[in-house]
């Protein structure tokens, strides 16, 4: 090769290193621009579903069916029939054994346990309805949340009080609604379920119950769902 090829290749190989390449355009804005759809056939999954597209800490896209670090809904359970809450000052596991979203296969419908695949931060949220306390002059105490099986504490955990019927207006058994949203730090090797605690008065029917539905004269509905979103 001779000294003027040379001397041409050197001049031109910076300007194609940095131009701009267009796919159905001819007047680029940036390094890529397609004027039209893109398919990346590494990001598709075989359940037929539609998924966010992420973006690793080194620019790789990815989505939660091919990498278990995007983020997104991981799980979505519901209560499959009610769990009766009649005992007192003790513990209930909460097992969601109607799955509507299970993406990775973390939470055991058997155990009620989730073991997510990698460590991250997630968001927990918790719809319920406590009913059928038929007691008029008797507040419930309730206390519910996230228990680490593999730590033995508790990482989210909310109490209150279910004043169902301490209204003569009030129809007996009647549903009241909840919900609880906060953000955690969940670890691999870990085993998460949810719990309630309940708390009666003294000589009062032990009658309330975690409702799987809420019914009424307007029809029936699920109703107690959980959910565990990664965020980060």
């Amino acid at each position: 090769m001779n000294s003027k090829r040379i001397l041409f290749l050197l001049l031109v190989c910076p300007l194609l290193t940095f131009s701009q390449v267009g796919i159905g355009t001819t007047n680029p804005t940036q390094q890529l621009d397609v004027n039209g759809n893109i398919r990346i056939r590494g990001l598709s999954n075989v359940t037929g579903a539609t998924t966010p597209v992420s973006v690793t800490e080194d620019g790789t896209l990815v989505t939660g069916y091919n990498n278990a670090t995007a983020p997104g809904i991981k799980f979505v359970g519901f209560l499959s029939h009610d769990l009766s809450l009649n005992l007192d000052y003790n513990f209930k596991d909460i097992i969601l054994s109607n799955e509507l979203l299970d993406l990775l296969n973390e939470y055991n419908t058997t155990t009620g346990r989730y073991s997510p695949t990698i460590d991250g931060y997630y968001k927990v949220s918790m719809d319920f309805d406590i009913g059928d306390y038929t007691n008029n002059s008797k507040d419930l105490d309730i206390l519910i949340g996230l228990w680490d099986f593999t730590t033995n504490n508790w990482v989210l955990r909310r109490t209150f009080k279910h004043r169902d019927n301490n209204n003569s207006g009030m129809g007996g058994g009647r549903n009241e609604s909840y919900g609880i949203t906060n953000y955690l730090q969940l670890r691999q090797g870990h085993s998460y379920g949810f719990r309630i605690f309940t708390d009666y008065d003294s000589n009062v029917t032990r009658d309330a119950k975690l409702k799987a539905s809420n019914s009424g004269s307007t029809g029936t509905s699920l109703s107690t769902n959980f959910s565990i979103e990664k965020v980060l």
